[in-house]
């Protein structure tokens, strides 16, 4: 019998992870939560924070913008969220290259398909700030 839990991460346009996990912390509306094994079932609306698991003792990081959280009686765990990203380690040096490098690309870039790519880069970096600012202020 396995002592894992399922964790499923989805949001409208794909299927973000598929794992076993030994926990899972979780940015609830009332505040972080920890699910292990056997914790009760919930159903939860998530806040824009960072989600961790631990997989054999290592320690994984997501970005998460919102969504809700289901976890079911058999350890199955469904997260549900508009928007999610790993992790990176930001700094002054990285943002301004990502700035403009965002910038120059939409300058020469005609092309929908591209120009889509460049919002989608930016919304992350945005929600990786956030993020970085809400750790500095805690």
């Amino acid at each position: 019998m396995s002592n894992k839990l399922k964790l499923t991460i989805v949001s409208q346009e794909e299927k973000i992870l598929d794992q076993e996990v030994d926990s899972i912390t979780l940015p609830t509306a009332n505040g972080l939560i920890t699910i292990l094994k056997d914790h009760q079932s919930l159903i939860s609306k998530l806040a824009f924070g960072e989600l961790t698991y631990q997989v054999d003792g290592e320690k994984h990081e997501m970005l998460l913008t919102q969504g809700f959280v289901n976890k079911k009686p058999d350890n199955q765990v469904l997260v549900v969220v508009d928007s999610a990203f790993s992790s990176r380690e930001l700094n002054d040096e990285k943002i301004k290259a990502a700035v403009a490098k965002a910038k120059e690309a939409y300058k020469l870039g005609k092309d929908k398909r591209e120009l889509l790519m460049i919002e989608t880069s930016l919304k992350q970096l945005f929600w990786e700030l956030q993020l970085a600012n809400k750790k500095k202020k805690s």
